[in-house]
Formats: structure tokens, C-alpha cells, sequence
């Protein structure tokens, strides 16, 4: 599913957002495999709450980062945005696809908070349901404020690049972090590319392949994707389905800003003082200039505090309004967020259960492609240049 579509067999996946870029690069063929990775930080001006304020600007820093990474120019892009938005839809079942087309254009009219008209519009299928009164079908549907995916689509074009698919980062997200039940999980502790915590919340030792099982989602439960960094994407999958989506501003990037305002920080020196700082270890034992740790602690719990919040408010509202809610029983943490020590645990208290940082999921990784990279931004990226979930 695409907002906008056509198939490749070798592509760059290409995440932009608040703060950095990623790419993401794999081969082709039955068993692709990332053979090429870059990450580089963005500094402010070039986004305002989450969207393309500077295309120019940022089109700039995108054809450098290609050129000096020497990456192909063939790319996938994933779009974030608290203007898209994402319904499930219950619909008797039509087999035919332009009735069906029709019957999701005439309900999206009611459900999606945005004209038509001003919006790309995609859909698929979840399943269709005997009841025996002629059948039912979930549909999602995704709908998308047109400005947004355009500004995206300059950007890519003014540096030079050739612009194949503009796909939801949340379902490029499950595909890269999805573990599925059974035996897969247990491989994914053997994986070149899945960072797994060794200590728990607690502090105690945690075995990879017992923490990949017991966070791989069973039949009947549905599973939080929480990506913390240059904005907060929360999404609820079922399976390998995206069936809710919810984008906030608050991230990483709007923690370092509001550190880098407070203490007269650069950015970059901003997001290195959050990491070290964390919210595991007391203050009182950290070197360095009091008033800057102690004011980055302050940003950093208060920020975790307000996310953690509207993660619960998320999944109420999932679980109100989406036909057929599974239950939520476990998060998967991905983004820059999991190098910030003590976040995943934070948010296992506050929301009441098993929270995993993951960068990735079952995903083959060519020697030496990772040295150097922050693999923890190169989830969405990742997911945008894999067709689907890897088996």
C-alpha cells in the first residue's frame, strides 16, 4: 500500500523528518539484504511542527547527503504527519474493485477529518468476515493532506532523485520491527541487526531469545509501535496490519530544542546531553556542569511524561473507535529515543507493560554496513525499502 506506487527491485529507503535523515539501502531479489545505511542530523529551520517549511534548504542537505554516500537515486519515501489520518472501515463485502473504490471514496467523506479533494487517498483490505448475513470487510483507509506529501515529493525532486513510492512511515515501521510468533522470534536474537537490551528494567540480565518470544504478538492481541525521535509516531498493528496511527509533535528533537533553548546549546549538543543524562541514574553521581544536567533531566522526564500520556489517551481511542479491537498487550520502542537510557523503562511503568527497544526486526545485514550509522534511525527507512515483512 502506497500513496503513491510502483515497483523496484533494488531501492533506497529514505526517511526524512525533525532532526536527521536516513537511508536505507537493499538488494534486490528473493532474500534482500541491507547493503548500504546512512544516517545524518539536520539542524533547525527546515520543519514547523512537523512539516516541510524549507524545501529548498532541505532539498540542499538531501543532495549532499546522497552525493557523499554515494547512494542510489531511486527511493522510497515515508511520510509522518499529524495531517494524515487513518480509519478502519466496515463495509459489507464487494468483490468488485471500482464499486469497492467507490464505496471507500463515499465513506471516507464521513470519516476522514479533511476534504477530499485536498487529500491522497489509498486503502486495502483487511479481512472480510462471514456472518451470515452476507459478510463484512475492515478496510483501512488512509487519507493524506495533499500539501504534505507534495512538499515531501519536492524536496526529493529538487536534489535530483527519482521518487518511486510515498508510503505511511507507519507501515514501513511494523514491517521493519515485526517479529512474528513461534520460531522466527527466537532467530532474531542471531540477527546482524537486533539490538536487544541486556538488562532489564531492573537491572536484571535479560536473555535476547526469551525477550524476541515473549514480545513476538500472539493471534489475538494487537501490539503498540511506539517511534520516539524527530516527532513521536505511535502505531497498533495486528499482525503485519497498521490498523490505528497517531503522530504527535512531542519527540527527541523537541526535547533537544527545548534544552538548546533553555541552556544556549546547540542542537547537536543538546541531544548528546540527553543521552548522557538519561532517566535511570541519579543526577547527583553525573560529571559535568550541574545546571545543564540537571535542567536536561528536567526536559527529558517531563517530556516522556506527556508522551506516555498520550499514549494511553491513544489506545483508548483505539480501542473506542476501530471495528473489532484487538487488546493491546506489549510495546515495541523504536527511533532515537531507545539510546536515551531508561525511557523504555519509563514508559513500561506508565503504560502497564512489556515495552522492548527494537531498531529492527528479522532483516539481513552485509557485513560492516552498520559501522558508524546510529542504527536506531534507520527503522523507518528500512521499512520503506522492504516489499514486505521479512520471513
Amino acid at each position: 500500500m502506497g500513496l503513491l506506487d510502483s515497483k523496484t527491485r533494488s531501492v533506497v529507503g529514505l526517511d526524512i523528518e525533525p532532526g536527521f535523515l536516513a537511508a536505507a539501502e537493499f538488494s534486490g531479489g528473493a532474500a534482500p539484504s541491507l547493503v548500504r545505511a546512512a544516517t545524518e542530523s539536520l539542524g533547525p529551520g527546515l520543519f514547523h511542527e512537523g512539516e516541510v517549511v524549507d524545501v529548498d534548504g532541505l532539498a540542499d542537505r538531501v543532495r549532499a547527503f546522497f552525493r557523499e554516500h554515494d547512494l542510489p537515486k531511486r527511493i522510497r519515501l515515508g511520510v509522518a504527519s499529524q495531517k494524515i489520518a487513518l480509519r478502519v472501515l466496515e463495509l459489507p463485502v464487494i468483490h468488485n474493485e471500482q464499486e469497492l473504490e467507490a464505496a471507500v471514496r463515499f465513506q471516507a467523506q464521513e470519516e476522514l477529518p479533511m476534504p477530499l479533494e485536498q487529500a491522497v487517498l489509498d486503502y486495502h483490505v483487511l479481512d472480510r468476515v462471514d456472518n451470515g448475513e452476507g459478510g463484512r470487510m475492515r478496510v483501512v483507509v488512509v487519507g493524506a493532506r495533499r500539501d504534505t506529501v507534495e512538499h515531501l515529493l519536492a524536496v526529493a525532486r529538487k536534489a535530483g532523485l527519482q521518487p518511486e513510492l510515498v508510503d505511511l512511515s507507519a507501515f514501513a515501521m511494523i514491517r521493519a520491527l515485526y517479529v512474528p510468533p513461534g520460531p522466527a522470534a527466537e532467530d532474531l536474537a542471531n540477527a546482524d541487526m537486533a539490538p536487544m537490551p541486556e538488562f532489564g528494567p531492573d537491572g536484571e540480565m535479560v536473555d535476547p531469545v526469551e525477550a524476541a518470544v515473549a514480545l513476538a504478538p500472539a493471534p489475538d492481541v494487537a501490539t503498540l509501535y511506539c517511534y520516539v525521535g524527530g516527532l513521536t509516531n505511535l502505531a497498533i498493528g495486528v499482525g503485519q496490519s497498521c490498523v490505528f496511527n497517531r503522530v504527535l509533535q512531542n519527540g527527541v528533537e523537541s526535547m533537544a530544542a527545548t534544552l538548546a533553548e533553555r541552556r544556549g546549546l546547540t542542537l547537536d549538543h543538546s541531544r548528546e546531553w540527553l543521552r548522557y543524562v538519561g532517566l535511570d541514574r541519579a543526577i547527583e553521581g553525573l560529571e559535568g556542569e550541574r545546571e545543564i544536567i540537571e535542567e536536561a533531566r528536567e526536559v527529558l522526564s517531563a517530556g516522556a511524561r506527556r508522551i506516555a500520556d498520550e499514549i494511553r489517551l491513544s489506545i483508548e481511542y483505539y480501542h473506542s473507535t476501530v471495528p473489532d479491537a484487538r487488546r493491546v498487550e506489549a510495546t515495541v520502542m523504536a527511533g532515537p529515543g531507545i539510546a536515551i537510557e531508561g525511557l523504555a523503562s519509563f514508559f513500561e511503568t506508565e503504560l502497564g507493560m512489556p515495552v522492548q527497544p527494537r531498531s529492527m526486526g528479522q532483516v539481513d545485514v552485509n557485513p560492516g554496513v552498520l559501522d558508524g550509522v546510529e542504527a536506531a534511525e534507520l527503522t523507518v527507512a528500512t521499512g520503506l525499502a522492504l516489499d514486505e515483512v521479512p520471513a
